[in-house]
């Protein structure tokens, strides 16, 4: 009799561990239904490297940046209702914008939208850190809320239940970051290209 109950108790235990792990099962699983798959892919429009603006007589070789990390809290998209809908995406994430600048790509988590069309993103930002030439490092002060780039897609992209959407973001680094009045600024320039692919999940 201990025996059957022991065994009852460790097929229970087992059960309620197939369902935790059904539940955990990445965010993939649990958020598909009903949705879209959107995948981000970050680039640069611009493949020499630039030299930030240097509005006060100094030499913009005084202020070389070596890396430019920025951190994405949030990203929403509006579709041809005009509305905003949060993608859901697995954020905050921190990306070098100027590694992007040699030919990289960096590719975001997988993020889902409701089936529609789209028009425009709006990326939200809550913190730069930039790396200079000699590696001191320096972290500019966000506005309140962040700094939120409006980015109007070249083409609006659709997305579908059970398909991938990829949405390719250009970062434009020509006075992207300035040097003024002995501080750095960041105005985040970017641009949505008309190259989106879908394919079956």
């Amino acid at each position: 009799m201990k025996s059957m109950k022991h065994g009852l108790a460790l097929a229970g235990l087992a059960a309620a561990l197939c369902v935790a792990a059904g539940c955990s099962n990445g965010s993939d699983g649990a958020m598909q239904g009903g949705q879209g798959r959107v995948q981000i892919v970050m680039s640069a429009s611009e493949s020499a490297a630039v030299s930030p603006a240097v509005t006060d007589g100094g030499s913009s070789t005084d202020h070389d940046l070596k890396a430019a990390h920025v951190t994405f809290a949030s990203i929403l998209a509006r579709n041809l209702d005009g509305e905003l809908i949060d993608v859901t995406i697995d954020l905050p994430i921190t990306v070098d914008l100027l590694g992007l600048v040699s030919g990289g790509a960096f590719t975001l988590p997988a993020g889902f939208l409701p089936p529609g069309t789209y028009d425009q993103l709006v990326i939200v930002m809550t913190k730069v850190e930039l790396t200079l030439a000699n590696d001191t490092v320096v972290t500019i002060d966000p506005p309140g809320g962040g700094w939120t780039a409006v980015i109007p897609v070249a083409e609006s992209f659709t997305v579908a239940e059970g398909l991938t959407t990829t949405v390719n973001i250009k970062f434009r680094p020509a006075g992207s970051f300035s040097w003024l009045d002995d501080e750095w600024e960041f105005r985040p320039k970017f641009e949505c290209d008309d190259d989106d692919d879908e394919d079956d999940d």
